[in-house]
């Protein structure tokens, strides 16, 4: 009986779990002029946020939520790094990645994560719901943002335009 009962349990795990996905990107021309990545528990605020844009004065903006939150930093930037992940992006073909991601079975709690890439001539959104993309798109998205650490790691003080509550930030 034990074993019939255990047995119940695992197979649904062995055959039934899988990602589902919907929609397409096509691919953009030109280069990346914007960039977000969010990644959210049931938290308040998301454990990972970066957002990078160029202001109206042309100077390129990184945000980045700091330890969880709930502040969010704001950095002036070098110049190129709306051009380096626009390089990652092509590079890692982005353009590919669907707009949604899901699982097979209803998850009534997790994480979820939403990217956003917009170009001098289209587009790129994806984000999942207790699901990724395929682990090469993914990595695409990890290289992002672990190129946009390694430049907030090289910041100093000096570099901090802004730093505001995540709420405000997002509400501005």
């Amino acid at each position: 009986m034990k074993t019939l009962f255990a047995f119940s349990i695992i197979l649904p795990l062995l055959g039934g779990l899988y990602t589902k996905s919907s929609g397409k990107n096509h691919k953009p021309e030109g280069d990346a002029v914007y960039y977000e990545y969010r990644y959210s528990g049931t938290m308040v605020y998301p454990f990972t946020f970066y957002q990078v844009q160029k202001d109206a004065s042309g100077q390129v903006r990184i945000a980045w939520i700091k330890d969880q939150g709930p502040d969010v930093v704001v950095i002036k930037a070098p110049q190129e790094v709306l051009e380096h992940i626009g390089t990652l992006a092509y590079q890692h073909k982005l353009y590919r990645i669907k707009e949604s991601y899901w699982p097979s079975v209803q998850v009534l709690d997790g994480t979820s994560w939403h990217m956003y890439m917009r170009f001098q001539k289209g587009s790129i959104s994806s984000g999942g719901n207790n699901a990724t993309a395929p682990a090469k798109r993914m990595q695409g998205i990890y290289s992002i943002n672990s190129y946009l650490q390694s430049v907030i790691d090289a910041s100093t003080e000096a570099d901090i335009i802004l730093q505001e509550n995540y709420r405000e930030f997002i509400n501005n």
